[in-house]
């Protein structure tokens, strides 16, 4: 009996997400660009140190990279959070705990690899030159995160999602003939992915009106 009403619940959760995906690609597409901006900035910045003048008088090392992008993230969830706060409020009932916990249930499990894996890097990794590794793993991850809310939130996450995985599978190929044209392997994936990415997401998403529900 309680399967069964669980069961119930999550589909009238699902359900929920579903009627209200036009709401919540408008927040995606907001959040998308200013995360997209942040990552060029984030990228340029550090590339332009290390490739093209010394801004610091010397290269970024492999944890302030790490701590660079962690601030982008971290900005990025309290830009998304105040979104959906400011889209709850204009449209009623947006936010519900049942459909916030069935979404977080989803995504939780790709969160824990990237989590491990930068935990690690901070304490030991950095001092093995695994800057590209770990650019993978967030990059792959984020990818699957995106990937598995496909049944419920809009078809462009999901595409946006197949374009992260798919360039973290390319980048054996790639990173040598990336290392040899420009350099900073890590960066320009970080600023290609994260950042361009986002911004074309962004901008093929973004509201053409006001969006009610």
């Amino acid at each position: 009996m309680n399967d069964n009403s669980t069961a119930e619940q999550n589909l009238g959760a699902i359900r929920g997400l579903i009627e209200r995906g036009q709401i919540y690609r408008a927040v995606s597409a907001r959040t998308a660009l200013i995360g997209g901006v942040l990552s060029i900035l984030t990228a340029g910045a550090i590339y332009l140190n290390d490739e093209v003048t010394r801004i610091l008088d010397r290269p970024v090392r492999p944890r302030e990279l790490a701590f660079a992008w962690l601030v982008v993230v971290f900005l990025t969830v309290i830009v998304s959070v105040l979104f959906l706060w400011r889209a709850a409020r204009d449209s009623g009932g947006l936010v519900n705990s049942r459909r916030m916990k069935l979404a977080l249930r989803t995504i939780a499990p790709y969160l824990l690899i990237p989590a491990a894996f930068t935990g690690w890097f901070l304490t030991t990794g950095y001092l093995g030159a695994a800057e590209l590794d770990l650019v993978v793993v967030w990059i792959a991850f984020y990818g699957l995160m995106l990937l598995s809310t496909a049944l419920f939130a809009p078809r462009s996450l999901a595409l946006l999602g197949w374009a992260f995985l798919l360039t973290s599978l390319s980048v054996p190929v790639l990173s040598d003939i990336i290392d040899n044209r420009v350099g900073d392997v890590p960066t320009v994936l970080m600023g290609v992915t994260f950042g361009l990415y986002h911004l074309i997401y962004a901008a093929l998403n973004w509201p053409r009106k006001p969006v009610t529900q």
